[in-house]
């Protein structure tokens, strides 16, 4: 074949060129693209909480049509056409496209209260929580009677509570199911006891 045909001139494309990609997503992006994620997040801010974005990750593409587009192969090597070893540069002459999320893999967000700027961390994604803050997670009975540290712990009781009971979201392995239910049990009856008095 003579190869010195292809090299360097001018040719025309026919066909598509799907790009895919497994890396990190910018958060907008995925809520454009999955409203189940927006939802969600503005229901975190309608209970007057926060959330920061810590890492989202996942797999998208980039579908590019190709047909009657110039293009031409440059070559790298003197043996580019064994080894492969050549560019291709296309002149799209158009917008590029939108790129399409085919996956969230990972989606953590940090949900913020008034006390703490990390109340607890969680995994959308994956839907389970990873962290939860220290004022609850080693709570201390004796601590009951101190008003602060009571009213505190029961802001992430409140967050907690909501992501278990009502959003369904399950505990990282790290963190024990039995004692997170027996601190529950335990905040119930505190905030039953004691709500009129933190109010």
């Amino acid at each position: 074949m003579s190869y010195e045909l292809i090299s360097n001139r001018p040719a025309s494309t026919n066909g598509k060129l799907i790009l895919e990609y497994n890396d990190r997503l910018i958060p907008e992006l995925v809520l454009n693209q999955f409203s189940q994620y927006k939802e969600f997040l503005d229901e975190i801010l309608l209970k007057g909480w926060r959330y920061l974005y810590i890492e989202v990750k996942g797999k998208y593409s980039l579908e590019l049509e190709l047909s009657g587009q110039e293009c031409r192969i440059i070559p790298q090597t003197p043996d580019w056409y064994i080894k492969g070893h050549f560019l291709m540069e296309v002149r799209l002459e158009k917008p590029v496209p939108e790129l399409k999320i085919k996956e969230v893999d990972e989606f953590r967000i940090n949900i913020s209260t008034r006390s703490f700027p990390r109340t607890v961390t969680l995994d959308l994604a994956k839907h389970i929580i990873t962290y939860i803050e220290d004022c609850l997670w080693n709570w201390d009975d004796s601590w009951r009677r101190d008003k602060e540290k009571l009213s505190r712990a029961l802001e992430v009781y409140e967050v907690v509570k909501w992501l278990l009971d009502e959003k369904n979201f399950q505990l990282h392995e790290s963190l024990s199911e039995k004692k997170v239910k027996n601190l529950l049990r335990k905040f119930d009856e505190y905030k039953s006891r004691n709500m009129n008095s933190i109010c």
